[in-house]
């Protein structure tokens, strides 16, 4: 539609990017400054601010987004803090707007050192659907759909990944 649409936790900007080349209002948004710094040099034409996805607020041009994508950007969050990060995600949606998650399926921490060949020092938590599912429905969000697809071992992935979609009513 014609309401603007949000990357939370967009990190260095590529889906965010891609959704501005498909014709959406994309703008993203990270917690951290080095990755909004970085969105921003890559992608110079689009908006990227600094900001936390559990403070999300409305766009200025519109009454709601239109979407918000939660693409991998809760997986630094603990089960504890999932319901939450959700609520926030959900409350700025419009009527009709659409949530959109990604998320690593599981039930574990596990602990990162290199990540796209890079040295890292990350926690990476995995979320079991169940709980995930249940944090949607609890922020009020109806027509939600969910599936786990398999780890494409090509590009060295290890775990399931986990796919939800909701919409706000109203």
């Amino acid at each position: 539609g014609h309401r603007p649409v949000v990357d939370a936790g967009c990190g260095p900007g590529h889906v965010t990017a891609h959704l501005a080349a498909a014709g959406a209002d994309a703008r993203g948004l990270d917690l951290t400054p080095a990755m909004v710094d970085q969105a921003r040099e890559r992608f110079p034409g689009l908006r990227f601010d600094v900001g936390d996805l559990t403070r999300l607020i409305r766009p200025e041009t519109a009454d709601g987004w239109g979407a918000v994508l939660g693409w991998y950007s809760l997986i630094h969050l603990a089960g504890s803090e999932l319901p939450a990060a959700v609520g926030a995600l959900a409350r700025p949606l419009a009527p009709g707007g659409v949530l959109l998650l990604g998320l690593h399926d599981g039930h574990e921490v596990r602990h990162l050192t290199s990540w796209f060949d890079e040295d890292v020092e990350l926690d990476l938590v995995l979320h079991e659907p169940a709980d995930v599912v249940a944090a949607v429905t609890a922020a009020g969000l109806t027509d939600v759909e969910w599936y786990l697809r398999g780890p494409l071992e090509g590009r060295g992935e290890t775990t399931q990944r986990l796919y939800v979609t909701a919409r706000r009513t109203g």
